[in-house]
């Protein structure tokens, strides 16, 4: 039987609104599916009483989560920091995150790997080499604590091509079925080179952040840039992808200001994307 993808869309699409006010907004607009996106202080899902909240939330509005977005305190430059000490604070976090995607009934976190300090950028080969190892170390872990809690790593594709260069070093390493991949439709097109990464491992697809620019990381509505999106479309639909289609698109750089007609906007441009 033929499964029917649902549009998804970050519930931190507009951080002004309270979380306990923007899931019946999000479900208002059509949305069925939401994603908890890189600030846990938005939803607070890092205590049991916030995630019982959370799920109150969901059930009532007839809601699930897709994925959650492993926190800044957690992100990538901190999970391959030379710091022992802020490496394992790094893992700390990403595994409370992990905790509560079991919780809530989502099997998906995503995780950057270099940005914000080097080596997001060239850097002298040994100190690349040395963090990158790092890196390969703490996701090891996290594969291992996300396995064990029937939740899968999504590693996010980045602005650069040094990013990149460690996610496809990290993509053919790791072979393992709890680790996959999310494509970001904005960061591949900051870099110009829609949709290289999206057709070398849309076969390890676990979620997919869409998004639209000019150029910079504006996360504003599809057909709000210049992304090809009749083409994403052809290649998409090929991969047999079985997810939701996740908008990780933000009020904050898109033209429609208000929160009800930018949601209205999201699901009319999510659904020209599935037609």
């Amino acid at each position: 039987m033929e499964i029917k993808m649902k549009l998804a869309i970050c519930s931190e699409f507009d951080s002004s609104i309270p979380f306990d006010r923007a899931i019946p907004m999000i479900r208002n607009a059509g949305f069925e599916v939401v994603s908890l996106g890189a600030c846990p202080e938005y939803s607070d899902y890092r205590t049991a009483e916030g995630i019982a909240a959370i799920r109150k939330l969901l059930v009532k509005n007839g809601m699930t989560l897709d994925s959650i977005h492993a926190p800044w305190a957690g992100d990538g430059p901190l999970l391959f920091s030379l710091d022992e000490a802020q490496r394992f604070e790094a893992i700390r976090q990403c595994q409370i995150a992990i905790d509560a995607a079991a919780k809530l009934d989502s099997s998906i976190v995503v995780i950057h790997l270099l940005y914000g300090v080097p080596p997001h950028g060239p850097l002298p080969g040994d100190v690349r080499d040395r963090m990158i190892e790092q890196g390969r170390r703490s996701v090891y872990v996290l594969a291992a604590h996300a396995s064990s809690h029937g939740v899968k790593l999504a590693l996010e594709n980045g602005e650069d091509s040094h990013y990149d260069k460690a996610l496809v070093d990290f993509l053919t390493e790791f072979k393992d079925e709890s680790i996959g991949f999310c494509y970001d439709s904005g960061h591949e097109n900051v870099q110009g080179t829609c949709f290289k990464l999206l057709e070398q491992f849309g076969h390890r697809l676990l979620t997919v952040h869409i998004h639209d620019n000019k150029g910079a990381d504006e996360h504003a509505l599809p057909y709000e840039g210049n992304i090809h999106w009749e083409r994403f479309r052809k290649i998409f639909n090929g991969l047999r992808f079985i997810g939701n289609l996740h908008l990780e698109a933000t009020i904050g750089n898109s033209q429609f200001k208000d929160p009800v007609d930018f949601l209205s906007q999201a699901m009319k441009r999510g659904l020209k994307l599935l037609a």
